[in-house]
């Protein structure tokens, strides 16, 4: 379900209906890079599908978004902070891959840079909601929600990708839907 939701997202980024910054897509990108990475090693194998699509759904969208044209943006310096997160989370995992006890610690320095990378991003869809669509947000939200229920193994490690990523989607989603359900816009326009 996951996957699915890049689908209504690349469309309409190729159409250019959305407009996503690549700055940002990149810092996820590089982030879900980590995330996946570090995920795997700190132990959460049977449940490694949402940390691949959090890595691959980004690096489409970053490749389509310059495609099409969109401008990239000089990072501020809370951009550099992820950035820097995600580079320091890469590096720990390097380090400390073959022990899923040390590994788990690359993961939550990844999933800290993820919130910062998320950041601009909900302040985005809260100011500009008409540039963003609610649909593949939900669709994401709902995937990675559905991911729960296949945890294998009660750890901190498995648990905490689906769920973060279920929180960020919604917190994204919310803004474009109510944003939607205000000025009444059909159906047609969320997606």
């Amino acid at each position: 379900m996951v996957f699915l939701s890049i689908v209504p997202y690349a469309i309409r980024t190729y159409e250019g209906k959305i407009q996503p910054v690549p700055t940002t897509w990149s810092l996820w990108s590089l982030i879900g890079l980590a995330v996946l990475l570090t995920y795997r090693s700190s132990g959460a194998e049977a449940n490694v599908w949402p940390a691949i699509f959090g890595f691959a759904n980004p690096t489409l969208i970053t490749i389509l978004s310059v495609w099409r044209g969109s401008k990239w943006k000089k990072p501020r310096l809370f951009e550099r902070f992820c950035f820097l997160f995600g580079v320091v989370s890469l590096a720990m995992w390097m380090l400390m891959r073959r022990d899923p006890n040390l590994a788990q610690y690359a993961l939550y320095v990844a999933i800290a840079a993820d919130i910062c990378a998320a950041i601009p991003t909900i302040i985005f869809v809260w100011s500009e909601p008409d540039r963003d669509r609610p649909l593949a947000w939900v669709i994401f939200a709902i995937g990675y929600f559905l991911a729960v229920f296949a945890i294998p193994q009660n750890t901190l490690a498995n648990w905490i990708v689906p769920l973060y990523m279920t929180l960020v989607a919604l917190l994204v989603a919310f803004p474009l839907a109510l944003h939607r359900l205000r000025r009444r816009v059909p159906l047609k326009h969320w997606a």
